[in-house]
Parts: C-alpha cells; sequence; structure tokens
C-alpha cells in the first residue's frame, strides 16, 4: 500500500509549539495552560483550517517541504490560526487537559487476546422540530455499569453541542479475552437526557471476535452507527395515547 502523507503536520507542529515557547517567555496573562494535550488540541484545531499538501515519495517531500517554507502567506495563516487556537484552547480546556492520553503514551504495546470495540456514533434531535438537540447528556453502559472508554481523551457521559450538530462518540476500552478467534456479543445502552426533555434508552449488540492485537490507533472506517434519537418535550402532549 501507497504510504500518503500530509507534510503540513510535521510544519504545525514545529510552529505551534514554537509559538506556545513565544507566549510563555512573554509572560501573557491569557496562556493559562501549555500541557502536551493542550498543545495537541491547538495543532489539530490549525490543521483542520489549512488545506492539506499531501506526498507520497521523497521527492515530493523534498519538493513541498521547501515550497511550504518560502510560502510566506501560508505561514502568516499558520501563526494567526494557532494563536486563535492556543486562546480557544486555554479558555475552554477539556477535562483531561493535564492527562496523559493513552494513544499519546511511550508505554510498549502489549499484545494479547481481545475484543476490541468499534468507535460509537450517534446523534439526538428533537423529536418535534427534527433539530440537533444541543446539551443533551448521553451515557453509555455495559452490562449496567458505565463503559470504561479506551482514554480519558474520550467522556462517557458526554453532551451533545452546536458545532458538532448534536452527534456524539464513544470509543470503548478493549475486553480481555481467554484466546484469539472467540465469538461474543457485547450488549450497550444509551441514555439520553436533557432539560425540558423526556429521557431517552436505547439498547443495542455488538458481534465481534476476539483477536490477538494492540488496537491504540484510531480508525474512523472501523465504526458503527447508532441509529439517530429523538427525545420530545416533557410538555408536549402524545395525541396517540
Amino acid at each position: 500500500m501507497v504510504n500518503i502523507h500530509n507534510i503540513m503536520e510535521e510544519q504545525v507542529i514545529s510552529r505551534v509549539n514554537q509559538l506556545y515557547e513565544q507566549v510563555k517567555d512573554r509572560g501573557t496573562s491569557w496562556l493559562s495552560c501549555d500541557c502536551e494535550n493542550c498543545r495537541l488540541d491547538t495543532i489539530n484545531y490549525v490543521l483542520n483550517r489549512i488545506p492539506p499538501r499531501y506526498v507520497v515519495s521523497g521527492r515530493g517531500v523534498a519538493h513541498n517541504t521547501a515550497a511550504v517554507l518560502s510560502d510566506s502567506q501560508l505561514a502568516a495563516d499558520i501563526d494567526r490560526i494557532g494563536l486563535e487556537g492556543m486562546r480557544l484552547v486555554s479558555m475552554a480546556k477539556r477535562p483531561y487537559h493535564k492527562t496523559l492520553k493513552l494513544n499519546g503514551g511511550k508505554a510498549p504495546l502489549m499484545i494479547y487476546p481481545a475484543f476490541h470495540f468499534p468507535t460509537f456514533t450517534g446523534a439526538v434531535y428533537d423529536g418535534s422540530t427534527f433539530e440537533p438537540l444541543i446539551g443533551a447528556n448521553v451515557l453509555l453502559k455495559h452490562e449496567g455499569e458505565t463503559a470504561v472508554m479506551m482514554d480519558s481523551s474520550w467522556a462517557n457521559p458526554c453532551t451533545t453541542f452546536k458545532a458538532t450538530l448534536g452527534n456524539y462518540t464513544f470509543w470503548v476500552a478493549p475486553e480481555p479475552a481467554s484466546k484469539e478467534s472467540v465469538a461474543r456479543e457485547f450488549t450497550f445502552t444509551v441514555e439520553i437526557s436533557a432539560e425540558g426533555y423526556l429521557p431517552v434508552t436505547y439498547s443495542f449488540d455488538v458481534p465481534l471476535v476476539s483477536e490477538m492485537n494492540d488496537r491504540r490507533e484510531l480508525n474512523s472506517v472501523y465504526s458503527l452507527k447508532i441509529q439517530d434519537l429523538f427525545l420530545f418535550r416533557d410538555d408536549v402532549v402524545n395525541e396517540q395515547e
């Protein structure tokens, strides 16, 4: 398989780290944290707002890197967006911002038979307007207990936001298995509540086969879409009842 790479990643990572050091040295009051996770959030913010530059060969890396380094407008855009991202991240830090992420750790791979779950994605809507429901609390349970997530960057319960159009995601931590190639079905329950709305509970099954692998890297293709769920206001009369 051809290895495709976005060379903007290295450029943005390098520049964002430089910006953090410069702002720290100046003693800027608005920079409340410069931990690794806050820096990663800022890097992600920048990469999502500049055009990627993909390469598939060493020659492509050399040519495109030279082009990037000589593009003064692109450099200015990275600085502007980087500072903007730093401010936003400092004002709204994630709950795990000082906690080591599993995926970002240096720990050796632990290869053992396990059931590896796909990411679960779903959406919550207002049952009357069909608009995305903002501010809903979404809890994922497994066997009656709050499901354990892959790492602290995956919140459970989580909240739906306007920016994500009422969508939510979960990534459950692997379940150890006795050996490879064991088939098992897992039952999960989603509990959704929101102020002024009647709560909703939805259960679904996930059949899996255990494997000898260590899946620490997020694979967006390996995902399961939960059916859309609708909440109705608690003051709306259901005419069918």
